[in-house]
């Protein structure tokens, strides 16, 4: 028997691409929370598989169960078109192949509506970002309808992975300020194999191709907005994360990649950037990424790092050793955390 909810508090977006074996999943994860006032976006990119027939079979039974199809577009696309349908005051989006924990939507809605948050970040994972947030998963961010539709401009960028939630979140991010957390989030996030991101890590010609892009777009942005001087400090951090972190740090580029990849970031840094940090900001940076923008050549900043990674290892060691000396086995814990994470 179908339900009717015309209130509808939060719109829940679901993508989808051949993901049949876990669309049933995700869709019944959002139906078993305890917020009932909800309605269920299912956007079909093209599927070649069932996961049409499954969508469809929700769709008849579940009046908050909408569908519809589009010709093979891109995950952004289908993203910008169940943003547009939503009717919730809150928007969310969910992967086809996850699964949402109990009272997910419950205790962010409550407490999005109570402290009249803009954007809700989601998730104790995320916390040592907080509150200086720079970028986020789209699994991360509990967004209040209302905001996105003063910002109609910002959308998924169009043909554009990986990174086209990484610039979405961030220009929402340097839009506002009423931004809060939610620790009390469950989120499964599924890894196999067919997954864009696994995917993604092995396409270093293809990440080369749209980091340009993403710079491109950030730059219009930022003009559009006027907040080259406001949030210089959000863009830096948005740069040292996504390209810098992300991409040239943990990809397998070749030597060639890797020179091109750090003379694109350096330029952009040098020439938009940069030059709007106060010392105050760059301090905020770390020191990795101040080396990389220091070095002349990849090669240069590669043999940099490797001897500073040897020389923390031999900190971390030596700091290990002096730690036993500590009287209490928390405090030896939390020293030894610590170093880890400033000489990692």
């Amino acid at each position: 028997m179908k339900e009717n909810y015309k209130n509808i508090k939060v719109s829940v977006v679901i993508p989808v691409y051949n993901r049949q074996e876990f669309l049933g999943e995700a869709v019944e994860s959002v139906l078993a929370q305890d917020l009932t006032e909800i309605e269920i976006i299912i956007v079909n990119d093209g599927s070649t598989d069932q996961s049409a027939v499954v969508a469809k079979e929700y769709q008849a039974k579940y009046h908050r169960v909408i569908y519809m199809e589009q010709e093979n577009q891109g995950v952004s696309v289908a993203r910008n078109k169940g943003m547009a349908m939503a009717k919730g005051e809150y928007l969310y989006f969910l992967d086809s192949d996850d699964i949402l924990g109990q009272g997910f939507l419950s205790s962010s809605y409550a407490m999005a509506t109570e402290k009249k948050f803009d954007l809700l970040v989601c998730g104790a994972y995320f916390l040592d970002r907080f509150p200086q947030v720079m970028a986020l998963q789209t699994c991360a961010l509990f967004m209040k309808k209302s905001f996105l539709d003063l910002h109609p401009d910002v959308q998924f960028l169009k043909g554009i992975q990986p990174g086209e939630d990484g610039v979405f979140s961030h220009e929402l991010l340097a839009l506002t300020d009423k931004i809060g957390i939610n620790l009390n989030t469950t989120y499964f996030y599924r890894e196999h194999e067919g997954q864009n991101t696994s995917q993604i890590k092995k396409q270093t010609d293809k990440v080369l191709q749209v980091i340009p892009i993403w710079l491109k777009e950030l730059e219009g942005f930022y003009e559009s907005y006027n907040l080259w001087d406001k949030k210089a400090l959000h863009l830096a951090r948005f740069i040292e994360h996504e390209p810098f972190e992300f991409r040239y740090m943990a990809m397998p580029f070749q030597q060639e990649q890797k020179q091109h990849l750090f003379q694109m970031i350096r330029d952009f840094m040098y020439s938009k950037v940069l030059p709007r940090l106060t010392e105050k900001d760059r301090n905020v940076l770390s020191a990795a990424f101040i080396g990389f923008l220091q070095a002349r050549s990849a090669e240069e900043f590669d043999a940099w790092y490797q001897a500073r990674k040897l020389r923390n290892r031999a900190k971390v060691k030596a700091l290990y050793l002096v730690s036993k000396l500590l009287p209490s086995r928390k405090w030896k814990k939390s020293f030894r955390a610590k170093m880890k994470k400033k000489y990692d």
